[in-house]
């Protein structure tokens, strides 16, 4: 299969903080905002502001366009969404 060519600025993942980093594969796993909140103590409001953040940050418009530049950026592969 072709790879496509990357479009994003190296630095694209300086921009984000480190709790959006932490977010960032959370999402990208197919994690709602309330697992995420679950997962890191906080409430699902915060988690869906921050995830809010890093789509916007990345000039991204969904959540599965997330997951796709995670896995593309190798922040997740294939084996980190497969639910059990």
């Amino acid at each position: 299969m072709a790879q496509l060519p990357s479009t994003h600025r190296p630095n694209l993942l300086d921009q984000l903080s480190p709790r959006e980093r932490e977010i960032l594969p959370l999402v990208a796993q197919g994690k709602d905002n309330r697992e995420i909140g679950r997962i890191l103590f906080i409430s699902e409001k915060t988690a869906k502001n921050y995830v809010t953040s890093i789509r916007k940050k990345l000039g991204l418009k969904n959540r599965t366009q997330i997951a796709l530049f995670a896995l593309k950026e190798g922040i997740i592969n294939l084996d980190d969404t497969l639910v059990n």
